[in-house]
């Protein structure tokens, strides 16, 4: 009796194996001699080849599922693309596949919960693709960053190599081998370095190219001279990205990475959430009835100067006092509101939101 329990229990376990290997065999029966391997890819293609092993994707290399490993994840079988010698029509081009199409491609691996609401999203429906922000085959922006950072040490240690060998080609005897030896190496050194801006003038223009915020920025133009205001988030100084508020692949509200405007801002912002006793309602609203996120001319990134701004919705300072009326209040008009209002985003303290 018990090795029959036994035999149940088990019996579950043994059909699941079963089934795998059955799908392992058919897998590499149908579809395996369709696949050639990325390393024949590699043969015709070196230079994409070369830099692509160095991006994220080349963990799809360990996958088992030919379908989903190396190059011919995204570009599909490449049997009858190297028997046609590089035949184009013979391979999947992302770039000749529709929009809807090519995100369905990226899809396939790419299942994280931000890229889920993809085809919802406003890029989506501005037929937008994912290669319209992602170079799948450069590698990352850090590393490119990374890569920009060494180089200019390296640029800033010539330029000190280059002055000191000067100075030992100015001290050396005239006409001495010293002398013709240091300047010789003066001319080397300054080649290097030419050589070596020029590079690094090609990676940071690459980097513009493909890293937040300036991938952002290709389309987003207002939104790049608003970042470059007197009051902005600090997205030029690299401290946040466009990312840290809007997820690019769907959101809702402007793609934002949370449900509403506040909640978003609340994120960096938490001393602003309260609870309050005495609430401003523009805050609990919508930040951006006062502020603007991406960049102003105004202090504190508002939408427009004090005592204006808050005389869109307070109709003046103290205007049941008979402002207009009496001159002694028209100054008031000057100076700002938070002089003497400065909890603008809530007190437990007065309904005037000032200690």
């Amino acid at each position: 009796m018990r090795n029959r329990k036994t035999l149940y229990c088990l019996l579950p376990v043994v059909l699941g194996l079963l089934w795998v290997c059955y799908s392992q065999i058919r897998l590499t029966a149908q579809e395996g001699p369709n696949y050639v391997g990325a390393e024949v890819c590699a043969t015709c293609h070196a230079d994409v080849f070369k830099t692509w092993q160095f991006t994220t994707h080349r963990q799809t290399l360990f996958n088992t599922d030919p379908s989903k490993k190396g190059c011919e994840a995204c570009h599909g079988p490449g049997k009858e693309h190297v028997a046609g010698g590089g035949d184009p029509t013979k391979i999947i081009r992302l770039i000749r596949l529709k929009p809807s199409e090519s995100a369905e491609i990226c899809q396939k691996c790419h299942t994280q919960e931000e890229t889920t609401l993809w085809h919802t999203s406003a890029h989506a429906r501005a037929k937008l693709t994912c290669m319209n922000c992602h170079d799948v085959h450069a590698v990352g922006e850090k590393s490119k960053l990374t890569d920009i950072d060494n180089g200019k040490q390296k640029v800033e240690g010539l330029g000190r190599a280059i002055k000191q060998t000067e100075l030992e080609a100015a001290i050396a005897e005239k006409g001495s081998a010293e002398k013709a030896a240091a300047s010789e190496r003066v001319q080397e050194l300054r080649i290097e370095r030419s050589a070596l801006e020029a590079q690094l003038k090609g990676e940071e223009s690459e980097f513009d190219r493909t890293a937040e915020p300036y991938v952002c920025f290709n389309c987003h133009k207002d939104k790049e001279v608003q970042s470059k205001m007197p009051s902005h988030h600090p997205l030029q100084e690299g401290k946040v990205t466009c990312s840290s508020c809007h997820n690019p692949h769907g959101g809702p509200n402007g793609l934002l990475r949370q449900e509403s405007v506040p909640e978003t801002c609340f994120r960096c912002h938490a001393d602003k959430i309260g609870p309050f006793t005495f609430e401003h309602p523009p805050v609990t609203e919508d930040c951006t009835i006062c502020h603007n996120p991406h960049g102003s001319v105004q202090n504190n990134l508002l939408v427009q100067g004090q005592p204006f701004l808050c005389m869109k919705c307070h109709s003046g300072p103290h205007s049941r006092s008979g402002t207009f009326g009496d001159p002694s209040q028209i100054p008031n008009y000057y100076t700002e509101c938070t002089d003497c209002h400065s909890q603008v985003h809530g007190s437990d303290e007065h309904s005037a939101l000032h200690f």
